[in-house]
């Protein structure tokens, strides 16, 4: 978990989640597996130059 969502949860902020059955955001973050700082890095440039590349193709076209 990153620094300002724990930030968060340390001040006392609780989302509000709704779905089909009660759950809390504990349970949510139980199941989340945040991708280490710099996996995360490439993964987010990895979809702008796709983006870029798809821009550049569809102007050539």
């Amino acid at each position: 978990m990153n620094d300002e969502v724990q930030d968060l949860l340390n001040t006392g902020y609780r989302p509000v989640v709704v779905g089909p059955q009660p759950f809390s955001f504990e349970d949510l973050l139980r199941n989340v597996d945040p991708a280490p700082d710099k996996e995360t890095e490439r993964f987010v440039a990895a979809i702008y130059a796709d983006r870029r590349q798809a821009a550049e193709n569809s102007s050539s076209e």
